[in-house]
């Protein structure tokens, strides 16, 4: 039927977001108040996690496979009535000078940094994601709801500079942002019921695509914020630390030249097959029934940024074990705020290791691992805020981070 190639579309929409994306730095930082030198900074990471999604389903769209009629109905029932699942993929490389700026503020020195990003998410409901996998003989004589389901995509280059203070390591750049890919996917309202045959189709849908379409290479352009700010409390050595508040793309961008496509209908659809839809002219024929209005100008979007704010670990501690936790948001309504909490231990002076539990964000419950090394002049960290998520087919995502650092 035709309603299963629409959701197959947005299905397909939501599980790309999850094999393309694969990020934000989680690796603690360790906070050190000794004056820096030249600094060069490289964060790289992927996160993808959700609800509902298990990972022995997703990775036959990672990394191919067949997804048997028995995995769909495995998957099917592992769905809750509202699912999300979300990722995200980052790169960011930044240059910290030991050059003095400020004749009264010795402290403070100039910074640049670039970063390309990729960020997605995708909320659904369980009888659409039955209907596109399952098919709609699952549901003949039922009517199955698909309102407030979305997906988003955005992938994003930024570049900019600002200021940073070698002694406290707050900083603030602003940065330009350079939109490479952008489209969105929204069903306000939306509900198909069939009868018991299978032979006729009521539908209501009111909902709208938007895809970016200018420039083959910037589709646009923006401004965003990335600060950090370190807020040291206590003075006891049983209650001390610091409390960091990172912020990273916070701002909007407008995109120039972006189609449009709505449709908000009631209809009733009666003896055809998902074949009599297979080619473009066809298509055509089903935007003209369905009462698609296609328009085409610019519009602005607030940045997937986030802010994080919690305990970091404290390099010269006299303490092996420190403990970390805070909680992170999103500026995407489809991601919830995400509480962490965990423990930092200092082996020797070189490694240190640590874990934290996580909920939250786009998904649920989930573990991580981390591993530092550090000399004078270098720091290596390699992490996983879902181990269980490498290792395990039963669990909801997949994540990587790095961290390399050079002061010379």
């Amino acid at each position: 039927m035709i309603l299963k190639k629409i959701n197959l579309l947005f299905l397909g929409v939501s599980l790309f977001v999850v094999s393309a994306l694969k990020s934000q730095e989680f690796l603690p930082e360790l906070y050190d108040s000794t004056l820096a030198n030249h600094q060069l900074i490289v964060h790289g990471g992927f996160l993808q996690h959700g609800t509902s999604l298990s990972n022995e389903f997703s990775r036959k769209f990672i990394f191919g496979g067949e997804i048997s009629d028995d995995l769909s109905r495995k998957a099917y029932e592992r769905q809750k009535s509202y699912n999300r699942v979300g990722a995200g993929a980052r790169i960011r490389v930044a240059y910290k000078s030991p050059s003095q700026i400020f004749e009264s503020k010795p402290n403070w020195s100039w910074m640049v940094e670039a970063s390309n990003e990729i960020h997605g998410a995708v909320d659904y409901s369980d009888a659409l994601f039955g209907l596109a996998f399952l098919g709609n003989a699952s549901f003949l004589g039922e009517s199955v709801n698909f309102s407030s389901s979305s997906a988003q995509y955005l992938q994003y280059f930024t570049l900019g500079g600002g200021i940073h203070n070698r002694k406290n390591k707050n900083f603030i750049t602003l940065n330009a942002v350079l939109p490479q890919n952008f489209f969105s996917i929204a069903s306000n309202r939306g509900s198909v019921s069939f009868s018991e045959d299978g032979t006729n189709v009521d539908l209501v849908l009111q909902g709208e695509f938007l895809e970016a379409a200018s420039h083959p290479y910037f589709k646009g352009i923006g401004a965003a914020l990335n600060f950090d700010f370190n807020i040291p409390f206590g003075t006891s050595e049983s209650f001390n630390g610091v409390m960091k508040v990172t912020a990273r793309n916070i701002g909007v961008y407008q995109l120039q030249k972006v189609k449009m496509q709505e449709v908000d209908t009631e209809i009733a659809y009666s003896g055809f097959q998902i074949e009599d839809f297979s080619n473009a002219n066809e298509m055509t024929t089903l935007k003209d029934t369905l009462g698609v209005t296609e328009t085409t100008g610019s519009t602005t979007k607030l940045l997937p940024g986030f802010i994080q704010v919690g305990k970091v670990v404290t390099a010269h501690s006299k303490t092996k074990i420190q403990s970390i936790f805070g909680v992170r948001m999103y500026t995407n309504y489809i991601y919830k705020p995400m509480v962490y909490a965990g423990a930092h231990y200092q082996a020797n002076q070189s490694f240190s290791l640590g874990s934290q539990l996580a909920f939250g964000g786009y998904g649920n419950l989930r573990f991580g691992l981390y591993v530092n090394y550090a000399t004078k002049n270098l720091m290596i960290g390699l992490g996983s805020e879902d181990i269980l998520g490498v290792l395990l087919k039963s669990q909801h995502g997949h994540s990587g981070l790095i961290k390399l650092a050079w002061k010379f």
